[in-house]
């Protein structure tokens, strides 16, 4: 059983009778005396105990995250701590070092490798917090280094060209939001009408499509509190999507009670929403046809900045508008295009002394 978390005083003292582990937690800060508590999951199989901490994380974390930990731990970490009987009296910091390893071998990329740790290292650490361990033995794993990605972008001309061959594929609505107001793929694909207001001309962004593990989410949330935006509604974006939606009503009555009754912008012919994973197929797709470079979806987001930038707008105006958290965030992504502005000026300053 899990110990009542109370304030304590001292460290607490671990004693094993009749096949249990006791944990006394002496006096709590209050001066009462803390109970003694039974562990016997300190010879649960590690792979259980991941199991059973991922039912009590149920109300804790988004479904969308939870059904992803689910996922991963289905798949790779069961399987692998399972395998090995491994518990709580016998895993040791090699372990869990074994596990990423192996999973190197298999041709995971770091970002997945991550992914994987980051599950199996929450739960250690709710160990830690339950008395089950002293201290968390993934604390000490090495993880594979990632490479960063730097984002790149279409020009004018290109970003021109995508525009034009995207006009024949059903992810059309979500290329156009990406493409003109720099929306993640999750805010594009959950974007409702509701949230379009014509008359008042704006966007607001209060809904996200997330795809994640084979499975697609829609929320009422977005990714961060400063996610949370309104844009103006365009002219060139008002015409757009009043055309769309008047397309979306013929289809509605075409398909008649095979219509997929949704409030969502980007959805297919029969009102089917459309899942982000499609929409990132169909940009490489149309990337494909208009024989552009291979950029992700995302990078039509930094398409968005990079003309902002070259127009003047300052980072901080840039930030509220692509609705990141912090500033820092904006000037550490887009920090190479900023670097250039600074060569011009040098370039600038060179012409004015070098003929003194």
């Amino acid at each position: 059983m899990f110990k009542e978390v109370i304030p304590v005083l001292n460290k607490p003292t671990y004693t094993e009778r009749d096949g249990c582990i006791y944990v006394d937690f002496g006096q709590t800060s209050e001066g009462t005396a803390a109970r003694t508590v039974s562990l016997p999951e300190a010879d649960m199989l590690i792979a259980d105990y991941m199991k059973k901490w991922l039912s009590i994380m149920t109300t804790q974390i988004r479904q969308n995250t939870l059904d992803c930990y689910w996922y991963m731990f289905r798949r790779h970490i069961h399987p692998f701590f399972h395998a090995r009987h491994l518990t709580f009296r016998t895993v040791t910091v090699h372990d869990f070092q074994a596990f990423v390893d192996e999973k190197y071998k298999e041709g995971y990329s770091p970002t997945s490798i991550l992914k994987f740790h980051t599950v199996v290292h929450k739960c250690m650490k709710y160990a830690v917090i339950q008395g089950l361990i002293d201290h968390n033995p993934s604390d000490y794993v090495i993880l594979p280094k990632r490479k960063k990605y730097i984002g790149r972008t279409f020009t004018q001309e290109q970003l021109h060209r995508f525009i034009q061959e995207a006009r024949s594929s059903p992810a059309e609505p979500a290329f156009m939001l990406a493409a003109v107001y720099g929306l993640r793929r999750s805010e594009a694909a959950g974007l409702r009408w509701q949230c379009v207001d014509f008359s008042g001309g704006s966007i607001a962004i209060n809904h996200t499509a997330i795809s994640s593990c084979g499975k697609v989410t829609y929320s009422d949330r977005v990714k961060t509190s400063s996610s949370y935006r309104t844009l103006p509604l365009m002219d060139t974006m008002r015409i757009y999507l009043l055309q769309l939606k008047k397309e979306q009503q013929e289809m509605r009555l075409h398909y008649g009670s095979d219509y997929h009754q949704s409030d969502y912008v980007c959805c297919r012919a029969d009102g089917t929403p459309l899942r982000p994973d499609y929409i990132s197929q169909e940009f490489a797709k149309v990337c494909r046809r208009a024989d552009l470079p291979h950029i992700r979806f995302h990078d039509l987001r930094h398409t968005v900045a990079t003309l902002l930038l070259q127009q003047g707008f300052s980072l901080k105006h840039i930030q509220e508008w692509l609705g990141h958290s912090d500033i820092s965030t904006t000037a550490n992504t887009y920090a190479h295009i900023v670097y250039s502005d600074k060569q011009q000026m040098a370039d600038q300053l060179n012409s004015i002394f070098e003929n003194t």
